[in-house]
């Protein structure tokens, strides 16, 4: 078949771009012709796919969306592909992955404790309206076959905003690669970190994530600063990190917060750390957090993380109902400072992680492609 898979940028970090990649060496072992539309694609290498550069306009971000949107859709009818498989919101797709979830919900999710002039305000941006009518267009467009949401809570997002007929989302929950759980690794990681960030014994704190006020940053800070024991806070990801640098200094912890920027080498930090705090306001599932996990990291995350949904509170993770309740984060940090809890914490969060593979994901996904190529009962795919 002739598959065309829809992104507006790839880059060389983010979960999202993994999973497309593994899909695409899939696709292509199975002998499928894969055709990339991308505004920008930055790897660089690939061979044996043909990738077509979608012309956007970029003076604001509403033209943006929209004239990607268009132009896929006329750069796609023109080369008629079988299957149009898209990780954006667009006009013109007969998959579409889920992965960010549902943005008018996010945009609920956004104003958690905000005032009534500035959820007006969001509510009147036009990169917002954009995004909204992009979603009500593509979920209501019979045109789309399929669609995979990536947590039991995006798939009821969608079902109760949209009105989406359940039997057309299939649930299928995010994969990452094998880990590495070999003792001397950890512990040279350990000491590489302790030797490059100049750390003694203190309690070393993750959080991995880029759009640092969505996924809760400023609460990490806040949480970590009534901690009763000294740490180092490793913030891992790309965003600006002015008001955050302000937020530690007033608080006066600005020397225990290390803002690293994106990563190639995050594996180092989950090796090299001792627990994981997420507190997102809206993440449909984290795979950042689903790593931490997988490595054997004690989590601490907020009801908001889809990866909640694989999570007994208290037993192999944290998690916490408001992602702004500093207090109950600060608590939860506190009782991990107990090395024993951390360790039985960290092994059940292991086994709770290692089923979600990438390979098992991207199986899943091949699946979901086969019923819409094929015009199959979804039920004989997933019962």
């Amino acid at each position: 078949m002739k598959i065309a898979l829809v992104r507006y940028r790839y880059t060389p970090f983010g979960g999202a771009e993994r999973y497309m990649s593994r899909l695409i060496d899939e696709l292509r072992k199975q002998g499928h012709e894969v055709h990339i539309f991308a505004a920008s694609w930055n790897t660089g290498g690939e061979t044996g796919i043909t990738i077509h550069r979608v012309p956007v306009i970029t003076l604001t971000g509403w033209l943006k969306s929209l004239t990607f949107s268009l132009n896929s859709r006329r750069l796609i009818q023109r080369e008629r592909p079988d299957i149009v498989f898209s990780l954006e919101r667009t006009l013109y797709q007969d998959i579409y992955r889920a992965g960010d979830g549902c943005h008018r919900q996010w945009l609920i999710q956004k104003n958690l404790g905000r005032g009534i002039l500035h959820k007006a305000l969001t509510w009147m941006n036009p990169v917002q309206l954009a995004y909204i009518w992009l979603e009500r267009r593509m979920f209501t467009n019979p045109r789309l076959k399929a669609i995979i949401a990536n947590s039991e809570a995006g798939r009821q997002d969608i079902i109760r905003l949209y009105g989406v007929d359940p039997a057309r989302i299939h649930l299928i929950h995010n994969g990452i690669e094998p880990v590495n759980h070999d003792q001397t690794a950890r512990e040279r990681q350990r000491s590489e970190l302790a030797q490059e960030f100049t750390l003694g014994d203190e309690l070393r704190l993750l959080y991995v994530g880029s759009g640092f006020r969505r996924k809760g940053v400023a609460t990490a800070i806040a949480a970590a600063a009534r901690l009763e024991t000294p740490f180092k806070l490793f913030v891992v990801g790309k965003g600006r990190t002015g008001s955050y640098r302000r937020l530690a200094k007033r608080l006066g912890i600005a020397e225990r917060v290390v803002f690293t920027g994106p990563r190639r080498d995050v594996e180092r930090f989950y090796l090299g750390c001792d627990l994981f705090i997420f507190p997102t306001l809206y993440d449909p599932f984290s795979n950042a957090t689903l790593e931490a996990m997988a490595h054997g990291l004690p989590v601490i995350t907020s009801h908001f993380n889809g990866v909640s949904e694989l999570i007994s509170s208290g037993e192999n993770a944290f998690v916490v109902q408001d992602p702004l309740d500093t207090s109950s984060f600060s608590d939860c940090l506190n009782s991990l400072t107990d090395e024993n809890l951390r360790r039985e914490m960290g092994k059940r969060a292991a086994e709770t992680a290692s089923p979600f593979t990438i390979q098992r994901n991207v199986q899943d996904t091949l699946a979901v492609i086969e019923v819409v190529a094929y015009h199959k009962d979804p039920r004989e795919t997933f019962p």
